[in-house]
């Protein structure tokens, strides 16, 4: 939750403070439902298992490649003359970073997660690079958004496991 409402703080005040204040209360909101959902009304997330040394290592692994392809790109996108797309490059790669991670932890929910916020951070990077202004702060901003939306669906169960039910007469 911290890094989608990063996202929201970091990169909503360049649309002004009517827009600013919208995506605050949205985030806080966002917010307020994944804490509700996990705390006030848990439900059922699946099994939970310990990460092995190789889950662990992977994951490791997934934050340092992300701060190097943060930094990498971030120079790239320097060089290029496109430092204004800085927030769409990270989005994509804070959503890259969480795919391995449904394997590492048997969570599907990063999968989701991990694609959704890379998908937004790629489309911010094209609709930037041809020349729509603001376009990769306003995708950081749906991305720290479609964070909160996963985690709050996620706090209610909707990525859990499927028992199937017995069915009447069996």
């Amino acid at each position: 939750m911290a890094g989608a409402v990063v996202f929201i703080a970091s990169y909503s005040p360049v649309f002004g403070p009517v827009v600013s204040t919208f995506a605050w209360v949205a985030g806080l909101a966002g917010v307020a439902a994944v804490l509700f959902a996990h705390y006030l009304r848990p439900v059922s997330l699946g099994p939970l298992a310990r990460p092995g040394p190789l889950a662990l290592a992977a994951y490791c692994g997934c934050v340092l490649g992300e701060l190097a392809l943060i930094s990498l790109g971030s120079r790239a996108l320097v060089a290029a003359g496109y430092s204004q797309l800085r927030p769409a490059l990270i989005a994509a790669v804070v959503g890259l970073h969480f795919i391995p991670f449904a394997w590492a932890f048997a969570e599907r929910m990063f999968l989701h997660l991990g694609g959704v916020v890379a998908l937004i951070g790629v489309t911010g990077l094209g609709v930037g690079a041809l020349g729509v202004r603001h376009a990769a702060h306003a995708s950081a901003v749906v991305a720290g958004l479609a964070m909160l939306t996963i985690l709050a669906l996620y706090a209610q169960g909707r990525f859990a496991p499927q028992t199937l039910e017995p069915t009447a007469g069996s």
